[in-house]
């Protein structure tokens, strides 16, 4: 296992996430150089641009981020870059829908949002680590890159799958586990209620049950499944990028969301950790009827106790400066006055040695 102490940040530094698939490319430079004379270094690009490299099935061009980053390298800027995995092309989700992740109905979930794939998919793990090489054997060299994100928020949305594909990987998750359908019986306690199998093929993931009451051994064994496909996934990206990251730059990916081990996928496949720390979620995810507004966002920081236990030298990827967008920007609107400062302290006071705001300027779209 690599024990993600690898990587420490010289020094307390600050970034933003940035797209600049978003603007004008006449709004680059001044951008960035706003960025730098407000103390911003690093930037993240790229987690949701896989279009931008691979518009067609095995049709590949640079040309976009190789014009950004020709601008970047005129600058004191350095760069995170994300590997795309986190929102498959419409070209690829049309073609192979069996990479689409599905409700616990057998439902598939469509396009035109994110994370909407299976980890167990062998066309999507294929099609993912060849963008993920190309990424790297492409972008890594670059001056001006020091950091590469895998995915973007592993589990987050989505941290049950129910494909096909989910079904036959869960078997064989079993099949090492126990050996054989005896001792999973045993395990499982599938005597009570007839519950015993007698054929591989007659395990799935879980299903639609009577008062949704699946046998609480198998969901623990699922969750595990679960976080052990993630994983995975994780890990092969890391291990391609390996091939290409310059000495000194690191590999990390942001979280910390449900049904993953954490400190095992930091341990095995990153340098580093970091966290989106999103105080206002609390006051929409958070049920506290009687006090709907008791410092929510204080009580949220516990979560940063939890990710120095991950990793000591943590990082923030994404720190809240912003309405958090999407479908809860009413309910966790934008910060107060002081709120953006006070969350960014707590990240800091909690031992994060890097702080990046999301995001450089406020999308104009798809909130």
């Amino acid at each position: 296992m690599r024990k993600a102490q690898n990587y420490q940040w010289k020094e307390m530094s600050l970034g933003t996430c940035y797209y600049p698939e978003h603007w004008d490319r006449k709004l680059w430079r001044e951008d960035l150089d706003r960025m730098l004379a407000n103390g911003i270094h690093t930037i993240r690009i790229g987690e949701f641009a896989w279009n931008k490299v691979e518009p067609r099935e095995g049709e590949f061009t640079f040309d976009f981020f190789d014009d950004f980053l020709e601008v970047v390298a005129g600058t004191e800027m350095k760069v995170i870059f994300g590997t795309p995995t986190a929102t498959p092309p419409a070209w690829l989700t049309d073609k192979y829908p069996e990479v689409l992740n599905c409700r616990i109905d057998g439902a598939k979930y469509r396009h035109g949002m994110r994370r909407h794939y299976n980890y167990n998919s062998k066309v999507y793990r294929e099609l993912s680590a060849r963008i993920v090489e190309k990424f790297g054997e492409h972008y890594a060299p670059h001056k001006s890159v020091i950091g590469w994100q895998i995915d973007n928020e592993i589990n987050c949305e989505a941290a049950e799958f129910y494909s096909d594909s989910d079904t036959l990987a869960f078997r064989e998750f079993l099949k090492k586990k126990y050996g054989t359908l005896e001792e999973l019986n045993k395990a499982w306690g599938a005597v009570f209620w007839n519950q015993e199998y007698t054929q591989w093929e007659q395990i799935y993931v879980p299903r639609l049950t009577i008062h949704n009451s699946t046998n609480p051994h198998e969901m623990l064994d699922y969750i595990r499944f679960v976080s052990d496909s993630a994983i995975s996934f994780c890990k092969m990206q890391s291990d391609i990028l390996r091939k290409y990251i310059k000495p000194g730059d690191f590999i990390t990916t942001n979280g910390m969301f449900q049904n993953l081990d954490n400190h095992e996928m930091t341990d095995t496949a990153l340098d580093v950790y970091t966290y989106d720390s999103y105080p206002n979620f609390a006051y929409c995810l958070i049920e506290d009827p009687k006090h709907s507004k008791n410092l929510n966002d204080r009580r949220w920081s516990d979560k940063l106790t939890e990710v120095r236990s991950i990793c000591p030298h943590f990082g923030i990827m994404e720190q809240q400066s912003g309405a958090n967008g999407w479908n809860t920007r009413m309910e966790a609107p934008a910060p107060k006055p002081g709120q953006m400062m006070l969350w960014a302290m707590q990240s800091i006071a909690h031992g994060a040695d890097y702080v990046s705001f999301f995001r450089w300027r406020t999308c104009t779209m798809g909130t």
